[in-house]
């Protein structure tokens, strides 16, 4: 299989290679790719030896010269466009807007996409659909929701069901959340991810995100996706039936697990690492959210129900916001509002280009900070 991993050093990518190294005789890893030439991204290809290494920061000439022996570099976009010429399957891991290139030439040319980036999802919701037979999901919950899907006739579906950790504040009142500290919304209880994944798992945003996520994947109305509280982040998707039935896909929190599923769908392999029992993954329990003190979830399901120009502005908003709640310019809370009053003031047509999606990115940007100052 001639695979590419796009955002190697991130989470994902490097919970990817893995699975690689543990089925190396699987693989023929075309290349790798990251925004940095980094001592990880040099380790990276030092341990696998791709055929290419791809960064967008120039490296060092000592860092060129670690490269090991029949591993050739390539710079940008003509890196890029040399891992999609040669792969059969991408995995974009890639992080933000930066994904929607990648996602597009990935799914133009033909190849398989195994996607990570919930934005070129989102974004391109037409070229998904278009193409959707060749598009993997990989995060957990729409891996899980992805395969649960599979096995019912779509007419006997009910509902399907997002679950959430809830985050570091699920049983923080409402009135103490201006006051919450950026330390105190980056101590994710289940999860080390990065500041901006971690601080929209805090809002739920993530979630509100994934509706529209799940809405294109598996062309689904906004009204039968739900979000669950599970604080055990044991249960990825569910499924509700017509006939009263549910069906849960369960396994550890661990991304190699969906990770391990798309990178050989349809075929499954042995999980190569260690393993929980199925008594680990107990108790499971279930909460409704609380839409008032998370309202990033019904924000996201009004952007799902409009679409067009709202989502990427959401996108861009939510950027700038989070941005600036790390910094300590707005409070926690006002990352929602900021949001909100974004999303009040769009005067934007819908996007017809690449280039139009970024720009409206760009737009919801900068009009948050606008807004901010206002707060």
């Amino acid at each position: 299989m001639k695979l590419s991993v796009l955002g190697s050093t991130g989470s994902v990518g490097s919970n990817a290679l893995q699975i690689v190294s543990a089925y190396r005789g699987r693989f023929e890893l075309v290349g790798i790719m990251a925004r940095r030439a980094s001592p990880q991204l040099l380790l990276q290809a030092q341990q696998l030896r791709p055929r290419y290494v791809v960064s967008y920061e120039e490296p060092t000439s000592h860092w060129l010269s670690s490269l090991p022996e029949g591993t050739k570099y390539l710079r940008g976009e003509e890196g890029l466009m040399a891992l999609l010429e040669e792969s059969e399957r991408i995995l974009n891991a890639i992080s933000g807007v930066d994904g929607l290139l990648p996602t597009y030439h990935t799914l133009t040319k033909g190849k398989v996409l195994l996607a990570s980036n919930k934005e070129s999802v989102i974004c391109l919701p037409d070229l998904i659909r278009e193409h959707i037979s060749r598009v993997v999901p990989v995060d957990s919950e729409h891996n899980a929701l992805f395969q649960l899907l599979s096995f019912v006739d779509p007419h006997h579906v009910k509902k399907v069901y997002l679950t959430a950790s809830g985050g570091p504040f699920k049983d923080t009142p409402l009135q103490e959340l201006p006051y919450v500290r950026v330390e105190q919304a980056l101590n994710h209880p289940r999860w080390k991810m990065g500041k901006k994944i971690t601080v929209d798992s805090a809002t739920l945003i993530n979630k509100g995100i994934e509706i529209i996520e799940a809405q294109v994947l598996f062309d689904l109305s906004p009204e039968t996706i739900e979000v669950v509280i599970h604080p055990q982040s044991y249960v990825h998707g569910i499924v509700s039936l017509k006939d009263g039935s549910f069906l849960f896909h369960t396994s550890q929190t661990d991304m190699k697990v969906p990770l391990l599923h798309a990178l050989f769908y349809p075929e499954r392999v042995e999980y190569p690492f260690q393993q929980m029992d199925l008594l680990d993954l107990s108790p499971i329990t279930f909460e409704p959210v609380d839409t008032q003190k998370f309202r990033a979830v019904d924000i996201c399901r009004w952007v799902a129900k409009r679409g067009g120009v709202y989502v990427p502005v959401l996108l861009g908003a939510d950027e700038a916001a989070v941005e600036m709640f790390l910094a300590g310019e707005i409070p926690f809370t006002g990352i929602v509002e900021t949001i909100e009053k974004v999303l009040n003031a769009v005067n934007l047509p819908d996007p017809k280009s690449l280039e139009d999606i970024i720009e409206a990115v760009r737009w919801g940007y900068h009009k948050a900070r606008e807004m901010a100052k206002v707060l």
